[in-house]
């Protein structure tokens, strides 16, 4: 069984907060608008349900370069649908 830290637990929460407000077709069709590597990251975490250590690993990146990188892409997505609200 995967064993969680707490702020990756905090981080899954906030994910699942994302999802759940918004259709899953929406949230591919808007990661999709990202540039690619975010793109990637996006996916291997969501869909992959990989840590920031094995999506750095499979992208021979660091794990802090995939945590960023996947904290950016949220806050896209979130800016995203801040504007469709106004």
């Amino acid at each position: 069984m995967k064993e969680y830290n707490t702020s990756e637990l905090i981080e899954n929460e906030l994910e699942n907060r994302i999802i759940s407000k918004e259709s899953k077709l929406e949230i591919y069709k808007k990661i999709q608008r990202l540039d690619e590597k975010t793109r990637n990251v996006m996916y291997l975490r969501i869909t992959g349900e990989l840590s920031f250590k094995e999506i750095g690993i499979i992208l021979n990146k660091t794990e802090n370069w995939a945590r960023v990188t996947f904290y950016r892409g949220k806050e896209k997505l979130k800016e995203g649908q801040e504007s469709e609200k106004l």
